[in-house]
């Protein structure tokens, strides 16, 4: 496995902002991961941003190091986007080879290492970033090995576990903050954006009020009235949003945008309410928590519940930890297995050759003949029986010490056979 790495970024090693920054404009895409593949001399390679996260899998056989691999995306990212993408600081990337690899892949699919614990999004956002990959010829049999065992560590996790039981989205966080708002202040709520986190945001004010007035804004009318009759509720141009005044209990923001959609200007014009803030980068300009009658809550504020969520959760975290555990070495057990598979082809055929060399001689020496039909199924029978000790020998020995007595062991069964 020494030849995977996983580089970038992600939001337990850098800033929100540090994570959108390393994010590859989406016009650019594929174009440019084939482009990354090449500077990084990968053979495979598969791209995953999501909010909180920004990661590329590479499988890469040449002698760079994890450090050596970010220097060389750091510098495709900025010429390629112009500096509109950039890594952080090393200090603040990710950089894995290996097992490690496989591991954190696991982990980021079952929703272990989420910002909301055992979310119910990231393994959707795994497969369709894999699913791109495929599709533009980046992702191979060894992507394809690792990613397909990840899913079945994420399905085993979300089946046999109850970490998914309860909040499992980063809108769910923010559930008691905005159920105590509704309590005090009975005016609309409104959210501003069309997307899945956006709705998210619907669904769960309709959960905690059911008659609540919702008004959804939005640049796209025609995702914003889908989305607005999904909810029962009313749909306004998001320019409306920048003239209302104090009309709204609570302001859900969830736009992906690359600047801030809520000026402090905005937000003094929309106090008193309390601003939640799901957008990465932030929707709501930093300045706005100081406005007298706004409370700003954006993915840094919860951080914290977060936290008490994971603690919470201790004993299902456990088990399913060890259900990645089991993965890995099932993962482990397969990728040997693919490199075994040249190895017992090569000995088949050492073997094949000698006995069908040996059957001739011995039908050769007044015994009679015979047809050669059946002398190459005879040798072929002969060596497949044959090959099933010593593989399985191999199998220990590559699985105890390392893959490099395979090629020890192919070299020299082809030398003397050459």
């Amino acid at each position: 496995m020494n030849t995977l790495f996983a580089l970038g970024t992600n939001h337990r090693l850098a800033t929100p902002e540090e994570v959108a920054q390393a994010r590859i404009p989406e016009h650019l895409l594929p174009d440019a991961l084939h482009t990354i593949a090449q500077r990084l001399n990968a053979s495979e390679l598969v791209y995953l941003a999501t909010c909180h996260r920004t990661e590329f899998y590479v499988v890469h056989e040449g002698d760079l190091c994890p450090g050596r691999l970010t220097q060389a995306l750091r510098q495709a990212l900025a010429e390629l986007t112009g500096g509109v993408a950039s890594l952080p600081e090393s200090s603040r990337c990710l950089l894995l080879q290996g097992a490690s690899v496989a591991q954190h892949l696991f982990r980021v699919s079952a929703a272990l290492d989420s910002l909301m614990l055992g979310e119910s999004q990231i393994l959707g956002q795994v497969k369709e970033a894999f699913r791109q990959s495929a599709q533009a010829g980046l992702a191979k049999a060894k992507l394809h090995t690792l990613f397909g065992q990840a899913f079945r560590a994420a399905k085993r996790v979300r089946t046999e576990t109850r970490l998914s039981q309860g909040a499992t989205s980063l809108v769910s966080l923010a559930r008691n903050i905005i159920r105590e708002r509704l309590s005090q202040d009975s005016r609309p709520v409104a959210i501003v954006g069309a997307g899945e986190m956006a709705a998210a945001a619907g669904s769960l004010v309709r959960k905690l009020d059911g008659t609540r007035d919702i008004v959804i804004f939005n640049r796209s009318q025609e995702r914003g009235q889908a989305l607005a009759q999904q909810l029962g509720a009313s749909f306004q141009l998001l320019s409306n949003l920048f003239e209302a005044s104090n009309g709204f209990s609570v302001v859900v923001l969830a736009v992906a945008s690359e600047e801030p959609v809520l000026s402090p200007a905005v937000a003094a014009r929309l106090a008193p309410a309390l601003i939640v803030d799901l957008g990465l980068p932030a929707n709501a300009a930093p300045e706005c928590a100081a406005v007298p009658g706004i409370t700003l809550v954006n993915q840094t504020t919860l951080h914290a519940e977060s936290e008490a969520n994971r603690q919470a959760r201790a004993a299902e975290v456990a088990k399913a930890e060890a259900i990645i555990r089991e993965q890995l070495e099932e993962l482990g057990q397969e990728l040997l297995e693919h490199n075994l598979a040249p190895v017992a082809k090569a000995l088949r055929q050492v073997f094949y050759q000698s006995a069908r060399w040996e059957l001739q001689q011995a039908f050769s020496n007044g015994h009679g003949t015979l047809p050669q039909e059946f002398l190459d199924e005879l040798a072929e029978r002969l060596a497949q029986r044959l090959v099933r000790t010593p593989m399985k020998g191999l199998r220990e020995v590559a699985f105890t010490h390392s893959l490099q007595a395979l090629d020890t062991f192919l070299s020299a069964v082809s030398g003397e056979h050459a």
